[in-house]
């Protein structure tokens, strides 16, 4: 499970930018912060890399301290099915799910940089995937793991955000997020669905 946990954290975390309602608002990010001067630059980096792992740190840790004894086969294989489904329906059908804006919770926050903005934002699309990590953090019950969990989810989250910004972006790699756009969806269900079907093979 705790290997599990890692690898869930790795994958769905990167899977987390490509998503629709994610890549376009970190891809202007990035643009805008390639154009910054370089003291700029990092900092927003920094409060964007930061917060998220704080973030994210936070939710899979408590996770794990409050604990979950036990998620049966068929649960598991019914819940990552039901996402799944969820993530193939969107492509279709606007669903009405708002973003997760935790810094709004912190009085005067209109002021606060756009970076700090963002890292304390779980943008709708990815909150299936954040809710699959933390219930793997929960199953394992180990704050400390859970913490470095949140730590790796966040770091690939906003890994393709950092090379965007320090790189640039030009036509093709502007083009290739457009597709990545589109296809993430499926890739998503496909990976979910994936998933379901090996626990019910398995049975465990």
């Amino acid at each position: 499970m705790e290997m599990l946990l890692l690898i869930a954290a790795f994958v769905l975390g990167l899977l987390s930018f490509f998503e629709p309602c994610t890549i376009a608002t970190h891809t202007l990010f990035a643009v805008r912060a390639h154009h910054d001067p370089l003291n700029r630059r990092a900092r927003a980096l920094a409060q964007l890399v930061l917060s998220r792992i704080g973030l994210l740190a936070l939710l899979f840790g408590a996770a794990a301290a409050i604990g979950l004894t036990a998620l049966s086969a068929q649960a598991a294989m019914l819940m990552l099915g039901a996402i799944g489904l969820v993530y193939l329906v969107s492509r279709k059908v606007y669903l009405p799910v708002p973003h997760l804006e935790f810094f709004r919770l912190v009085p005067r926050h209109a002021d606060w940089p756009q970076g700090l903005k963002l890292g304390l934002t779980l943008p709708a699309c990815t909150l299936p995937l954040v809710l699959i990590v933390g219930m793997l953090a929960a199953l394992t019950q180990q704050p400390l793991l859970a913490v470095l969990a949140g730590g790796l989810f966040a770091v690939m989250f906003s890994l393709p955000t950092l090379w965007g910004s320090m790189h640039g972006l030009g036509a093709n790699a502007r083009a290739v997020l457009g597709l990545s756009a589109a296809l993430s969806p499926y890739l998503t269900t496909a990976l979910l669905w994936g998933a379901a079907i090996f626990i019910w093979q398995t049975g465990h």
